[in-house]
């Protein structure tokens, strides 16, 4: 087991070496490289299908990717973003449910079925969607902060689905009539209410350093108490500690501990990174030396992003591609199905969470496009479907496994393509019009949000 972990963590790094070289060579993104090379290897035999160590450094990398953009993002413009998004979320769910539900009604799988692949076709995978933005600069527009807070609230959404969806369809399939379980459902709800909750308040009370110049004042009592565990925590005493040595090791403590709570309440850790990044401010880590004041913040960044961008981060998109194998046998049969739920997916995905976006979040078009095409991966609450359906439940059978398997793969694919495709015309440099409508950012014109 020793040996074989050395030898699979040298293929593994081997392999991310060569993506970033074709990505660089190409002008394309190193994700679209990296879930293509982690296929191969995998079903060449040169890697596992499950290797436990090496996934979990996977995840590691994923949590380092969404506290690097939540740290790159600014609060307030997420704050901003959040208000504008929430029929992004909705109507962007519920139609690629639609999609998944009918399709497996058309190749004449059970409405338990349906159910599975509908659900599955739900959730975002907003990690793939903001590296795939970050490679092509465009991390910190508009449209980067409309998709990741839309992914964010499309997760509750997945989340209470899955809580509702799996015991009705377990019971059901299993004939038991007690099918829904309030109680379990409430748990959900509670859980879903206290997280937010929990990061409202490190982030609007806890953390901000404003609390220092206003703790003379007169507040209700738990703003006092924020005060104190803030001045007891000490946030920029601990990004600041020996003059900035243990900076770094402080925000990936910081990136464990937010990923820890969102994992305590149902969410994927990388969400609870994404805040954990998000909530510090470039002043936390200013320090003073012989009344000069320094800061670290660009140090600091430039070690994050190469964790999560160069080092553990492609771990986990290379570690993504092993999760499609390949039999001839039963990709002879399954390759229809997969097509069909593939387009069906993908245009009512783009189309749903455009207009959304564009009538309900007042987008422009070309944002409004990008948006769209941001919200169509799919990967960590897809699997976890997928696992619940299949391998511990039974409920999909093993071609159905494949062709959602398929599906993900080829959605995943699809969302760098498609940012890189739409990117000039986002940026105005090409120009895009459809039945005469201007799609694309109309040239010349250039506002702050990219």
């Amino acid at each position: 087991m020793h040996h074989d972990l050395w030898l699979y963590s040298t293929i593994v790094i081997s392999l991310i070496v060569a993506a970033k070289i074709l990505s660089a060579k190409t002008r394309t993104v190193d994700v679209l490289w990296l879930i293509l090379f982690g296929s191969i290897a995998v079903n060449i035999g040169i890697l596992p299908k499950e290797h436990q160590v090496i996934e979990s450094i996977g995840e590691w990398g994923i949590v380092f990717v969404m506290f690097a953009l939540g740290f790159d993002e600014n609060l307030s413009h997420f704050m901003r973003g959040l208000k504008k998004s929430m029929g992004i979320a909705i109507i962007g769910a519920f139609f690629p449910f639609l999609a998944g539900y009918y399709t497996a009604g058309v190749f004449g799988f059970d409405f338990y079925s349906q159910m599975i692949w509908g659900l599955t076709m739900t959730a975002t995978a907003v990690s793939l969607t903001m590296v795939s933005l970050k490679d092509e600069k465009l991390h910190k527009s508009t449209a980067s902060t409309a998709i990741m807070t839309a992914a964010v609230v499309d997760d509750v959404l997945s989340l209470i689905g899955l809580s509702i969806l799996i015991p009705i369809i377990l019971s059901a399939s299993d004939g038991v009539n007690a099918g829904f379980n309030m109680g379990s459902f409430g748990v959900i709800i509670i859980k879903v209410i206290s997280f937010f909750a929990i990061m409202a308040f490190i982030g609007l009370i806890l953390f901000p350093d404003s609390l220092s110049a206003e703790k003379n004042k007169k507040h209700g009592v738990i703003f006092n108490i924020a005060i104190k565990i803030r001045h007891g925590l000490g946030i920029r005493k601990l990004l600041v500690t020996q003059n900035g040595k243990f900076t770094p090791v402080i925000m990936i403590l910081i990136a464990f501990v937010f990923g820890f709570l969102a994992e305590i309440f149902g969410f994927h850790p990388a969400i609870g990174a994404y805040f954990g990044g998000l909530f510090l401010k470039g002043e936390y880590f200013n320090f003073t030396i012989e009344e000069e004041i320094r800061s670290h913040q660009e140090d600091a960044r430039f070690i994050m992003d190469h964790l999560a961008f160069t080092i553990f981060g492609p771990i986990f998109f290379l570690m993504l591609g092993t999760k499609l194998l390949f039999d001839i046998e039963i990709l002879s049969t399954v390759l229809v199905p997969i097509f069909v739920l593939f387009v069906s997916v993908l245009v009512l995905q783009v189309v749903s969470a455009s207009m959304a976006a564009r009538w309900t979040g007042k987008y422009e078009w070309h944002e409004s496009l990008m948006i769209g095409f941001g919200m169509l991966g799919r990967a960590e609450l897809a699997f976890i479907v997928i696992n619940i359906a299949y391998a511990q439940n039974h409920i999909i059978t093993l071609e159905q496994f494949y062709i959602l398997i398929g599906v993900v793969f080829l959605l995943n694919i699809t969302v760098p393509t498609a940012i890189k495709w739409w990117k000039p015309y986002y940026l105005g440099k090409k120009e895009f019009k459809l039945f005469g409508v201007l799609l694309s950012r109309e040239k010349n014109i250039w506002r702050d949000d990219i």
